[in-house]
């Protein structure tokens, strides 16, 4: 991604936060940026693609931040290592990924409800692939259900998001 692209990130989730996904258009980033809105397409398709490389903005970040947590702590610590640094993330982003699920301007948008759904698959595949590990050095219950109990600590970072 170029460096102009990641201005064009900065100022789109800027205004989103300010305005949600509705007040989010190709129009108002260019304005930020100081530019006429076609030099916004030579950067970007268009508002799709433009979202879609926000959420894929926050994943990278996300991964980022569990890549740091020590897989091989005990569930208790690893947990506490993963959520402090996590929810400082969230909080950095201002808690944009609520706004893409809160938003149903894109519910019918086959490719960001994709893009979505990739980011949250990625959450519980790495919580759940920790739960699968931490089983296998006895860490965790053999009754324990390592997707389902995924999805319960994701859907809980999900809650302190929202709260937050």
């Amino acid at each position: 991604m170029s460096k102009r692209q990641e201005e064009i990130l900065n100022q789109a989730m800027d205004l989103m936060i300010a305005e949600g996904i509705k007040g989010l258009t190709m129009k108002k980033v260019a304005d930020r940026m100081k530019f006429t809105e076609p030099a916004m397409y030579r950067h970007f398709k268009d508002k799709q693609d433009l979202v879609v490389a926000l959420i894929g903005r926050i994943r990278e970040g996300y991964e980022a931040v569990v890549s740091k947590a020590d897989r091989s702590l005990a569930p208790k610590e690893y947990f506490r290592e993963l959520l402090c640094p996590l929810l400082e993330y969230l909080e950095k982003v201002r808690g944009v990924t609520i706004l893409f699920l809160s938003e149903s301007t894109y519910s019918h948008d086959d490719v960001v409800r994709k893009a979505l759904l990739a980011f949250y698959s990625g959450m519980i595949w790495h919580v759940a692939e920790y739960l699968k590990e931490a089983r296998e050095r006895g860490q965790v219950r053999g009754d324990i259900d390592e997707e389902a109990g995924a999805v319960i600590l994701v859907g809980m970072v999900q809650s302190l998001t929202i709260r937050y």
